[in-house]
């Protein structure tokens, strides 16, 4: 999940993430996607059921629906936030709606998982302090925005502690990493045994890059972006050149001539 400027963005895992040991075709997210949250790293291994999700659903799992319209509000508050602030990443539009989406079924996992084994998770009930703490330094963090930003926190909240937590009733490992590594195969592992429904509108999920392809807010339609049409495999040069409105982060500087 895209988030503090003054952290170090981590990419979403693509083939260059897959970790020895795992899966072919899977991808593994590091331990400081999950720790900072500069970025959502997407889990690539997770079943996906034939069926569309119903009409105004993002996403379905286990009985559990994801409202499109609170991905686009988050997509649309987070990216206004990030065009102001020279400091955010720049990425399509239709990555962080992709990470957005797909963080949320990872955090159903979590929830499911942290039942199951004793796992206690953070409060259902979203401090505003930690709404600002987490997102305080992207921008100005108002009644306007404030629910996005809410739900948002709430999903961080599900990818930080409790992962490793997960990952400690399954490995007598001291190691931090390892016990991240553990919570990360669970989460996998559960995510592949249950099925998740996509919308439609996000275009065909992509189990080897963990995105999606067609998403209609951010097709490439430059040239340049069309050599590379997955957005978790664009150049910044690539990104730059998308149109404003299929790019969220900064306006980018014009390029110098030579």
């Amino acid at each position: 999940m895209l988030r503090d400027p003054d952290r170090t963005p981590v990419r979403p895992a693509a083939r260059t993430g897959v970790r020895p040991g795992s899966r072919p075709g899977r991808t593994v997210p590091a331990l400081a996607a999950l720790a900072a949250l500069a970025a959502l790293a997407v889990l690539a291994g997770c079943g996906v059921s034939d069926e569309g999700a119903r009409p105004g659903v993002a996403a379905e799992v286990t009985g559990r629906t994801l409202d499109l319209a609170t991905v686009d509000r988050a997509v649309d508050d987070y990216c206004t936030l990030a065009a102001a602030n020279p400091q955010a990443p720049l990425a399509p539009t239709a990555l962080v709606r992709a990470q957005f989406v797909v963080g949320w079924t990872q955090a159903v996992a979590v929830e499911e998982l942290a039942g199951e084994r004793g796992v206690t998770l953070p409060s259902e009930a979203i401090d505003r302090a930690a709404v600002q703490e987490a997102w305080g330094r992207l921008g100005t963090i108002d009644d306007d925005n404030y629910d996005s930003f809410e739900w948002l926190t709430w999903v961080e909240q599900r990818l930080r502690e409790p992962v490793g937590e997960l990952g400690r009733t399954t490995t007598a490992s001291d190691d931090p990493q390892a016990a991240v590594d553990a919570g990360i195969a669970l989460i996998t592992d559960w995510l592949e045994e249950h099925d998740v429904t996509y919308n439609p509108v996000f275009g065909d999920y992509d189990a080897e890059t963990g995105g999606f392809g067609g998403d209609p807010l951010s097709i490439p339609v430059s040239s340049a972006a069309k050599q590379g049409a997955d957005p978790t495999r664009l150049t910044p040069d690539q990104v730059a050149k998308l149109p404003a409105d299929q790019r969220c982060g900064p306006t980018p500087a014009p390029a110098a001539r030579g």
